[in-house]
């Protein structure tokens, strides 16, 4: 079924289909059930109704549909845009709470436990994932120098978070409301983002 409710079919689709949305929206779903290392481009195309060529048409490798169809948001969403534009001395605050907010949505934060688990299990997917966050995201918010450290070590402390309050649930942070865990993480990304490193 379509988002519509309407049956899809299978062969030559009219001028309005969205083909590609539908094929995405199919391996979102698999990928969530499954993880990486069990789906099949045969089942998200028995999903999306659509033949296993035309998947692979749009998305010539497995891992390239994964990347595309778990991306917890685009780089033209609307959040996105207002994290850009937020003054740089809120940058920390603001990138926890834009992070909290999309784990916090139920079918989001499914897809996302299944991205780490399958980054986990499958470690060629993590080079590709960082790739597409700090294209879309994180560079779009980090200081020019030393940009790739900046975006990588926020990175780390986001995804220790999440680990920490949505897949293993530890008491104390998984209950902890977003107010209460401002002031412990957001000091740290704002350095992250546009603080002194300490390199030398």
């Amino acid at each position: 079924m379509t988002a519509a409710g309407r049956p899809r079919s299978r062969g030559p689709r009219g001028g309005d289909a969205d083909t590609r949305g539908d094929i995405l929206a199919a391996a979102a779903e698999v990928f969530g059930d499954k993880g990486y290392g069990a789906a099949s481009v045969r089942e998200i195309a028995r999903r999306a109704d659509v033949d296993p060529a035309l998947v692979r048409h749009y998305f010539p490798s497995k891992r390239e549909l994964f990347v595309d169809a778990i991306r917890p948001v685009q780089a033209d969403d609307p959040r996105v845009i207002a994290l850009a534009a937020t003054p740089r001395d809120r940058l920390g605050e603001a990138l926890l709470r834009f992070f909290l907010g999309v784990w916090d949505e139920p079918e989001m934060a499914q897809r996302l436990r299944a991205v780490l688990a399958s980054v986990a299990a499958a470690g060629e997917l993590g080079h590709a994932l960082a790739d597409v966050l700090m294209r879309d995201i994180l560079a779009r918010v980090v200081r020019e120098d030393d940009a790739r450290l900046r975006a990588e070590a926020c990175g780390s402390q986001l995804v220790g978070l999440a680990m920490a309050r949505y897949v293993i649930r530890l008491p104390t942070v998984a209950h902890a409301p977003v107010d209460a865990l401002v002031p412990l993480f957001a000091p740290t990304l704002q350095r992250y983002i546009d603080g002194d490193l300490d390199l030398a």
